[in-house]
């Protein structure tokens, strides 16, 4: 649970606690949530759906301000958390990409970000982000087939195709836990690796950009998550270190015995964007795409059952039409060169809507 000194509208997830290895969380919904502040500002949030609360205006956190937690079930029972205040602002400075070996020896490129607080006084971050790819299908067409009868004799038609499915973009949020501190160090200079990605993933296939955000933490707030991180790391439930209980900063003012698990924090963060395409990192590699696109070539009418396996593929509609057939290939016996949907629709895999944010 975290504001920021971002003017938006925030959010608070709230859920009832869960199993380390379920996937499923059980939302706390009905709830009444309220960030006060100690110069008499209150902000209320309203529930947008299950367990998601925003809050009804945009604000940001401001210095020198206090802000507390209260939340109020709807059985009644109340909790609140620990006076918190905004932490040091520290601007990421760049991101950078290296072209990086895995543990395993496999070729990548890691995005590092880097950060300095000349004052010294930030020590502990979070890392976020969200990054998103340009798809490009290799067997796209501008033209489309178009049944004209289904019946004997069978007619298609080539047409030009009406929806842009050339370009299409994807975007993913990180799952995973990102912290690291400076506190340790001689100075507070962040050198850290956020991502790594191995050059044959279809993510950088093509054109990828990175948008990270960087949030200082407390001390008490580092811990709470290194205590999380090191829980959701293992592979084996079985194998992680069993912590008893979490330590946060949220408690029950109803039953001061209830165990609450949950951090509010009020961070400064910053924010950079970067992107590249797969030939700026591996000049010398080609990229891969996600899917085999073997061709078929069905024929318009089978003399023999009478069917027609063209109009058949089209109306499974798991291939699309990528050109006239000049193979010359036997078992290609058809007019048309049809390819599997995923090869020649980008839709398949993203939207057609470019991000306000792209640079081609």
């Amino acid at each position: 649970m975290c504001i920021t000194n971002e003017n938006k509208t925030h959010s608070i997830n709230l859920s009832r606690t869960f199993k380390l290895d379920d996937t499923n969380n059980s939302p706390e919904t009905g709830a009444q949530i309220i960030i006060e502040s100690n110069n008499n500002i209150n902000y209320n949030f309203t529930e947008t759906s299950n367990g998601v609360y925003v809050s009804n205006t945009a604000f940001k956190a401001e210095k020198n301000t206090s802000y507390t937690l209260k939340i109020t079930t709807k059985n009644g029972r109340t909790y609140s958390s620990s006076s918190q205040k905004l932490t040091a602002i520290t601007q990421i400075d760049k991101l950078t990409t290296t072209k990086e070996n895995s543990i395993e020896g496999e070729e990548g490129v890691s995005i590092y970000v880097h950060s300095f607080n000349p004052n010294n006084d930030a020590n502990y971050y979070r890392y976020t982000y969200e990054e998103t790819q340009k798809i490009s299908p290799p067997f796209w067409s501008d033209k489309k087939i178009k049944i004209v009868s289904d019946t004997r004799p069978y007619r298609v038609e080539v047409i030009d195709r009406i929806i842009d499915n050339k370009d299409c973009y994807s975007t993913t949020f990180s799952k995973k836990i990102l912290i690291t501190e400076t506190k340790s160090l001689s100075e507070d200079r962040v050198n850290f690796p956020v991502k790594f990605i191995l050059s044959d993933n279809f993510l950088i296939s093509n054109r990828y950009s990175i948008l990270v955000k960087q949030y200082v933490q407390t001390f008490e707030a580092h811990n709470y998550y290194k205590t999380l991180e090191k829980l959701t790391s293992s592979s084996n439930v079985l194998t992680q270190t069993q912590p008893g209980f979490i330590n946060g900063n949220i408690s029950s003012d109803t039953d001061k015995n209830e165990n609450v698990i949950g951090f509010f924090e009020v961070s400064s963060v910053s924010e950079k964007r970067i992107f590249f395409n797969f030939s700026d990192i591996f000049p010398n590699k080609s990229a891969e795409f996600i899917s085999s696109c073997n061709f078929q070539a069905p024929i318009l009418s089978d003399p023999f059952s009478g069917e027609s396996p063209l109009i058949d593929l089209i109306k499974d509609d798991t291939h699309t039409y990528f050109k006239e057939n000049d193979t010359g290939l036997q078992h290609l016996e058809g007019r048309y060169l049809m390819v599997p949907k995923i090869c020649g629709d980008c839709t398949v895999l993203g939207t057609n809507v470019k991000p306000s944010f792209w640079i081609d």
